[in-house]
């Protein structure tokens, strides 16, 4: 998957001015994208919308891992550069052919406990230390055992630093991490294993879960992941953030207790907190 100029142009002129009207941002579905990657928000203002851009380490976590982009102003000056080499654009944009057409193709696991999976009939373990994850190719035939729990993790960054967050989660069931993108849904859509989404503490990541999570699952065995000292932490998060979600996701409610005591918790402190955060700490 190749990311085209006139796009990395454009993520170039957001990450360095901050704002950009929506207007000049004409690809709707990659907008989206970036929204639901925690990259950009939504700032409504009467019949404007602006994109804002709000973080900078996950802009190059999603071009790194979706496009194996390592540097964003060089792939565009050398995408300008009328007598630039097939080699120097390989070397901007990392382009190990199989890095590039697989960075998607396939899961990315993690576990902080050995846990035993089946591939192509080849049985094999997870067990990663940090900065390390396991790729399988979407073509693989993967088989889980049943009594663990798969953990969709929406940030790659902490997939890769599982480790460091181990102390957040009881000990009991074991847990398999996988990072959330489109094959792991087909995966979910396919598994009866209970489900724990760990993503981040705010509006959009409760949307996320509700509307593109739950409605896949084949059971009602899952859980939104919250930390037990979520209020404390919260105190620690963006007021920012919080504003712009609550103006596109303003009536964000549900059925589930816990979760809406949750969002009732978001709405009172005002604030939204990205769970890279946890990696930083310990409860």
């Amino acid at each position: 998957m190749k990311l085209s100029l006139s796009l990395a142009k454009k993520l170039l002129r957001l990450s360095e001015d901050k704002v950009m009207n929506n207007s000049a941002f004409k690809n709707a579905s990659k907008l989206q994208e970036l929204v639901e990657f925690g990259i950009v928000d939504l700032k409504i203002t009467g019949q404007n919308t602006k994109i804002l851009f709000i973080s900078q380490t996950k802009l190059d976590t999603y071009l790194k891992h979706q496009f194996g982009i390592h540097d964003l102003q060089g792939y565009v000056q050398e995408g300008l550069n009328s007598n630039r080499t097939r080699a120097s654009i390989s070397q901007q944009s990392n382009d190990s052919k199989s890095f590039k057409t697989q960075v998607q193709a396939g899961l990315y696991l993690a576990s902080y406990e050995k846990i035993d999976i089946v591939v192509n009939d080849e049985e094999m373990s997870v067990l990663t230390p940090n900065m390390i994850s396991l790729f399988i190719h979407k073509d693989a035939k993967i088989k889980l055992p049943k009594d663990i729990t798969l953990v969709g993790v929406e940030n790659f960054e902490n997939l890769q630093n599982i480790q460091k967050q181990k102390y957040l989660f009881e000990a009991g069931q074991k847990k398999l991490f996988v990072y959330r993108n489109k094959y792991s849904r087909e995966l979910l859509s396919q598994s009866f294993n209970e489900y724990l989404h760990f993503g981040d503490f705010d509006l959009a990541g409760i949307n996320i879960f509700l509307n593109e999570v739950v409605p896949r699952l084949p059971h009602e065995r899952h859980k939104f992941f919250i930390p037990t000292n979520i209020e404390d932490l919260l105190e620690k998060g963006s007021a920012g953030d919080y504003f712009l979600h609550h103006k596109k996701y303003p009536n964000l409610k549900t059925k589930m207790k816990y979760l809406q005591d949750l969002i009732d918790l978001i709405h009172k402190k005002k604030r939204s907190l990205h769970q890279e955060f946890l990696i930083m700490g310990t409860l």
